[in-house]
């Protein structure tokens, strides 16, 4: 039995608990984006599922019918696929920004049917999407990640320590009884908590002793012969007391908000079927981000600030052919912030993004037949604000409302409300991870 009870003592001691590491957020995903699925413009760093997937809709029809919705969208992050071994500390804090952009490497799907084309025809439209992020943690992350940890070790070598003398005056009978066997583990229990427990207040290392003391003098009588049921009880007594599931809870509390900087890189295309025919389509609009975001800490770890830069070009050809009677830009720059406050269940986001456009259109030609040329220059706005709800940590439901930039074919409507069902699936949990793993 004593090899047992050393076994467990050195074995790498995993994280039990199966919550996953990050929450599902409200969907940003580039395809998504690109398609005007989803009207914001900046997006948030994506959470480690392995596979997300959103609904955008009012789910009502004009005679407040519930509709199945049209519009749709998924994103796939191949790494998280499978549990890959990782220690925690190799988890928070990857070697090299090639093992960042490999984990957090994630491509995007999104479908429309109703990409409304310049005679107010409807088509199919599909877009593309792949992302990738960084994340810089501050050294307020980097201590308090340390502190967690070795609190956590400490109480698992507490445990494993007081356990393994329980086994020990067991097995080479050098205690008689239940009696002898409380008071002998006594000693053994306050002296262990003096070396090893997280907790340096007497009074708290005199509560965890009581609580032993209280509820091990209820146990049944020990039987020599066949010790392990009352181990096994009294171990749970131990567990309990210890309350190292506690600091596990509150570590993974923290991981869900690490404090630091990430900075998310994506680009996305879009693709549509003018015909409604698989045979013939346009790529008519590309765009890249660049999205800093710092999460803050301490009595500011509820909030993160987010900046965008996108630049999206168009193709002349689709435009002038699908588009005649419009001005048309093929540049475009947006420039933004963002200020997302998470409370619990609830998160609160709210952006305010700038663009300015540009176009070269044809003017004639001169004298000497040679094409002239004038160029168009634009500004516009968009703010919009968004609420979501943490339905479970794989389900979120959002609602969007603001004013979008000027579209094409309607420049005056340019209302936003829009309500989006997410759905997580896979990804790593705190199970997946060992904590004294090199």
């Amino acid at each position: 039995m004593k090899r047992i009870a050393v076994l467990f003592c050195c074995l790498p001691f995993t994280l039990i608990a199966q919550e996953v590491l990050e929450p599902l957020t409200a969907p940003s995903a580039p395809a998504a984006t690109i398609l005007e699925l989803q009207p914001k413009v900046i997006l948030q760093p994506k959470s480690y599922q392995a596979l997300e997937t959103a609904l955008y809709s009012n789910f009502l029809n004009e005679t407040n019918e519930a509709v199945i919705p049209a519009n749709f969208a998924l994103e796939f992050t191949p790494y998280w696929t499978t549990n890959h071994g990782l220690s925690l500390m190799d988890y928070l804090y990857p070697e090299t920004l090639a093992d960042q952009l490999l984990r957090n490497s994630s491509f995007s799907l999104a479908s429309t049917q109703s990409f409304v084309l310049g005679d107010s025809t409807t088509t199919n439209g599909i877009g593309f999407g792949y992302r990738t992020s960084f994340f810089f943690p501050n050294t307020a992350d980097k201590e308090t990640t340390r502190t967690a940890i070795e609190a956590i070790q400490k109480d698992n070598t507490l445990k494993g320590r007081i356990q393994l003398e329980a086994f020990d005056i067991t097995e080479n009978r050098k205690v008689a009884n239940k009696s002898e066997f409380l008071l002998w583990m006594d000693a053994v229990v306050i002296r262990e908590l003096k070396i090893y427990s997280s907790l340096t207040s007497d009074n708290d290392l005199k509560a965890i002793l009581e609580n032993i003391t209280k509820k091990s003098r209820l146990l049944p009588e020990l039987d020599l012969e066949n010790p392990d049921p009352f181990i096994d009880q009294y171990k749970e007594i131990v567990d309990n007391a210890v309350k190292t599931k506690l600091l596990l809870s509150n570590f993974e509390s923290y991981l869900k908000n690490r404090q630091g900087l990430t900075i998310d890189v994506a680009l996305a295309s879009l693709l549509v079927f003018p015909t409604n025919s698989f045979e013939f389509s346009y790529l008519p609009k590309n765009a890249i981000w660049l999205t800093p975001s710092y999460r803050f800490s301490r009595t500011l770890d509820f909030l993160q600030v987010l900046g965008v830069l996108r630049y999206e070009w168009y193709l002349d050809e689709f435009y002038d052919r699908y588009f005649p009677n419009t001005l048309t830009y093929q540049h475009t720059w947006d420039y933004g912030l963002s200020a997302v406050g998470e409370f619990k269940r609830v998160s609160l986001q709210f952006e305010l993004v700038g663009r300015k456009r540009s176009a070269t259109i044809p003017a004639g030609f001169d004298a000497m037949g040679n094409a002239l040329f004038r160029k168009e220059k634009d500004n516009d706005l968009q703010y919009a604000g968004t609420i979501a709800y943490q339905l479970t940590d794989k389900i979120v439901l959002s609602y969007t409302l603001g004013s979008r930039f000027e579209t094409i074919l309607n420049p005056s409507e340019t209302l936003i409300s829009l309500l989006c069902l997410n759905f997580g699936f896979g990804g790593p949990n705190m199970s997946d991870l060992e904590l004294l793993k090199e």
